[in-house]
């Protein structure tokens, strides 16, 4: 860190740089747990693992979903406005997080993890080979 930042701005970095550690951590550990999660139930299904995870995870996206608006310089969004993009997230969410889990049935967790990592590689690389870009 520079030494002409004040103690606020080093306090604010070193308070990011710990959550940006915590959000990968967390990230990479959710494979690992609901493996865990499959091998100690067998009855266990990927539906039932997503709700808890909605769950547990819903207060923190409200929270922060409030303290954005709140804070932006832009017009607060609409009720209707709201609503889609709820909608939209959730399924969106349910989509992909469905497949990851369903995955994990069959496949390590470092594997789901890699795959999951390299996501926008391929991303990249199908959009060069479709579009025929550089």
């Amino acid at each position: 860190m520079s030494s002409n930042k004040s103690p606020s701005e080093q306090r604010q970095r070193m308070i990011g740089l710990v959550l940006v550690l915590l959000g990968a951590f967390g990230f990479s550990a959710k494979a690992i747990l609901i493996k865990l999660a499959y091998a100690a139930n067998v009855q266990i299904d990927a539906i039932t693992l997503m709700a808890l995870r909605m769950l547990f995870s819903l207060p923190f996206f409200l929270v922060v979903a409030v303290w954005s608006n709140k804070a932006s310089v832009s017009a607060p969004m609409t009720g209707r406005q709201w609503l889609i993009i709820t909608v939209l997230g959730l399924m969106g969410y349910y989509i992909a997080s469905y497949l990851d889990f369903l995955g994990l049935q069959t496949i390590s967790a470092g594997l789901e993890r890699v795959i999951l990592f390299l996501y926008p590689t391929f991303v990249v690389l199908f959009s060069a080979l479709f579009h025929r870009r550089k």
